[in-house]
């Protein structure tokens, strides 16, 4: 059980609730225990019958990724017996299933296993499948060497009669538990609004982390920043003025990629936290992944690390020219509103951005998983009106930035 229990990161505390969390899970229902992640779950376009299915089959979290893994091939055999008769439309909406379906099967807070890298396999290559038969020559799977490793991306781009132009970019950054086929919902709708969107796997992430071993670098920006250059093979994709959707600790990392580099003309931020180095309070999950990503096993390791998972740096927010939209949780139990109203209160101060709104959503959860649609679509045209205005600059200035 790498990363859960073998560890001296742990405190005796985080051992005893792990353990009662997983006894209890058997008592009360996996599916009651996990309840707390299933706006997650349904954002993701994964429909409640088979979550509710896929839950039922699972007697107690120790035994997701065999049961898990069970339940997920004999969808997998069903699908298979129908595929001949199904329409095209069909079959996209299964392969997407069982893709989301693989994720849930590798669910990111278990420890890491050859039954979860297998997992994920299925989530990328149903998900690939899907994306193939949806969009054609309109979908890419992308590698992007860095720092003699590779990171993998899925690129999507709209129908060519949204933009009879070069078109504007959107950069989804998400968190250390995610996975990138997670966060199709998204894509489809930057993608319907007329954006390019680049979702990626940096380093410590998804399928960068699982299946190459890349863990997440003090420098992650500057990985975001290598993916976004390596997108010159799409000259029809304008990089100058992109927008990112940071999810998570991808909230977190949108402001350090922006201060490192000046294209990005918006921030979207979705529960990114202002700061994570007080290690000790994380929950005992999330310390896992914490563990797992960064590659550490000591309290020495993890108090080294998390110093670069803060931005109170005024320095670094100094740099920032970007238009920012912080969108939050009031029961988010992770990121306080506190600490997302310090940084509104702070960037407007300095006064560099190209302004600064905090939308509180009182319900929401953790990344206000139950507004995916109504937050991306304001989102999408906040993305173009701050790229319109980027492109005006651009012509008035008398000369037309580079485009990828």
């Amino acid at each position: 059980m790498r990363n859960l229990s073998e560890t001296e990161t742990y405190s005796f505390a985080d051992h005893i609730l792990s353990r009662a969390v997983f006894a209890l899970s058997r008592v009360v229902g996996v599916k009651n225990i996990t309840r707390p992640f299933w706006n997650r779950w349904r954002a993701a376009l994964f429909d409640q019958n088979t979550l509710d299915r896929f839950l039922a089959a699972i007697d107690g979290l120790s035994d997701w990724p065999t049961e898990g893994m069970d339940f997920l091939q004999a969808e997998i055999r069903q699908v298979e017996a129908m595929l001949a008769g199904m329409s095209g439309d069909d079959a996209i909406a299964h392969y997407r299933r069982l893709s989301f379906l693989a994720h849930l099967v590798q669910w990111g807070c278990l420890p890491l296993s050859e039954a979860k890298t297998r997992a994920y396999r299925h989530c990328r290559d149903f998900y690939i499948e899907a994306e193939r038969r949806a969009f054609g020559g309109r979908f890419a799977r992308m590698r992007i060497d860095w720092q003699g490793k590779p990171m993998w991306a899925n690129l999507h781009l709209p129908e060519p009669s949204l933009s009879s132009g070069p078109i504007p970019l959107v950069v989804i950054v998400h968190g250390m538990d995610d996975v990138k086929e997670e966060h199709l919902a998204s894509e489809l709708l930057f993608s319907e609004a007329g954006f390019a969107v680049l979702c990626i796997d940096g380093p410590g992430q998804g399928e960068t982390f699982l299946l190459d071993g890349a863990t997440w670098p003090e420098n992650f920006d500057e990985a975001i920043v290598a993916a976004v250059d390596a997108l010159t093979d799409y000259p029809g994709i304008d990089t100058e003025g992109y927008a990112i959707a940071g999810i998570s600790w991808g909230g977190m990392w949108a402001y350090k990629i922006a201060a490192v580099d000046s294209r990005v003309g918006a921030i979207l931020d979705l529960g990114g936290p202002v700061d994570a180095r007080q290690f000790n309070k994380l929950p005992f999950f999330l310390k896992s992944k914490f563990c797992q990503i960064l590659g550490i096993t000591s309290l020495d390791d993890a108090r080294d690390s998390v110093d670069h998972f803060a931005i109170r740096d005024v320095t670094m927010l100094g740099k920032i020219r970007a238009r920012v939209h912080i969108v939050h949780g009031g029961r988010d139990p992770l990121v306080s509103v506190a600490d997302k109203t310090w940084l509104r209160d702070t960037l407007n101060e300095l006064g560099r951005t190209d302004g600064v709104k905090l939308t509180l959503f009182a319900d929401g959860d953790h990344c206000c998983t139950q507004y995916v649609t109504e937050i991306r679509r304001a989102a999408a045209a906040e993305f173009f009106d701050a790229y319109r205005q980027r492109i005006g600059a651009r012509c008035q200035s008398g000369h037309r930035a580079p485009t990828a």
